[in-house]
């Protein structure tokens, strides 16, 4: 009799392992996952990418290179400055069964395909990449958009930047002189047309009050609160609307509001572009620049396996 329950207890044990197993088993990704980003690079001045990935916590390999449109990309180290025990996992975030971790690239200026006198953007959405342990794999990362160089003839200064908790950052510009701006346009704006809004404000008499805090002095009382406002509380035109073209003098203000979708998954590194002309007829062209990143939940993290790796969720959402 003890012999019969000893041989339950081991085949409940065995059959409790093997499901343990095969649960583990099935939350494991089949390679790393590169997240999506939308991203603009500017030459020279800017030579640095990084791209977000999932792997498994098991999975210990490295990105060796990726290979774009033919161009071999190779990771920088930052190992001298890194905060992590030598033999410690780094990562950005953790969860159940995966770590996101990050990988900073240099471009290599003199192999680009940038030819003089020919187009000065390249573009990818794909990436090719080659692990530690051998493991090669082709990856949609967004999409990025290298340029020879930035175009700003400095129609405008920066005067005021700020972020708040709502997702939203803010511009304030004085203009250098006087112009008119035909448009306002973001990048990637069918991939982005519910991830990024932007509102633009005109209102001189409350604009030219942000001057106190460029010149180091206390800012205006309704400064603070209008940094939790809700979006459609915000003042300002969408750029979406018939706002163009308006005038601006030398000395005037401009503010640009930008909105982020908080379920947004994908990293945002590039910017919103003015264009106009100047009295003479010159034409100008101008970036706001963004930088916003997500912070990913678990369950941020069980869509993105679906979407990218065909149904293996990871855990259950609640």
């Amino acid at each position: 009799m003890k012999e019969k329950i000893l041989w339950v207890g081991l085949i409940f044990v065995m059959i409790s392992w093997v499901g343990n197993y095969l649960y583990f088993q099935s939350k494991q990704l089949e390679h790393p996952i590169f997240l999506d980003h939308y991203y603009e690079v500017y030459l020279p001045d800017e030579t640095y990418l990084t791209f977000y990935y999932l792997s498994n916590k098991m999975d210990h390999s490295e990105v060796s290179y990726l290979l774009i449109d033919g161009v071999e990309v190779y990771p920088v180290s930052h190992d001298e400055f890194s905060i992590w025990p030598s033999n410690a996992p780094q990562f950005e975030q953790e969860f159940a069964h995966q770590y996101l971790k990050s990988i900073s690239l240099e471009l290599p200026q003199s192999v680009i395909p940038l030819e003089e006198g020919k187009e000065d953007i390249w573009s990818f959405e794909e990436v090719s990449v080659t692990f530690s342990n051998g493991q090669t794999f082709t990856s949609n990362i967004g999409k990025v958009n290298v340029y020879r160089k930035l175009l700003d003839d400095k129609a405008f200064e920066s005067r005021i930047s700020s972020g708040s908790n709502q997702h939203r950052s803010e511009e304030a510009m004085v203009v250098t002189r006087p112009i008119t701006v035909e448009a306002i346009t973001l990048p990637f704006s069918k991939d982005l047309s519910e991830d990024v809004f932007v509102k633009v404000n005109l209102d001189q008499e409350k604009l030219k009050e942000l001057n106190a805090i460029y010149q180091g002095g206390n800012a205006p009382d309704w400064f603070e609160d209008e940094q939790n406002l809700e979006w459609n509380e915000v003042e300002g035109i969408s750029i979406n609307e018939e706002v163009f073209p308006f005038q601006l003098n030398k000395n005037d203000w401009m503010q640009l509001s930008m909105q982020f979708n908080p379920h947004r998954k994908s990293f945002l590194e590039f910017g919103v572009t003015i264009l106009g002309k100047s009295d003479e007829e010159e034409p100008f062209i101008h970036k706001s620049f963004i930088i916003d990143h997500p912070y990913l939940t678990q369950q941020d993290i069980n869509e993105i396996i679906e979407d990218k790796q065909g149904g293996r969720a990871n855990e259950p959402s609640f």
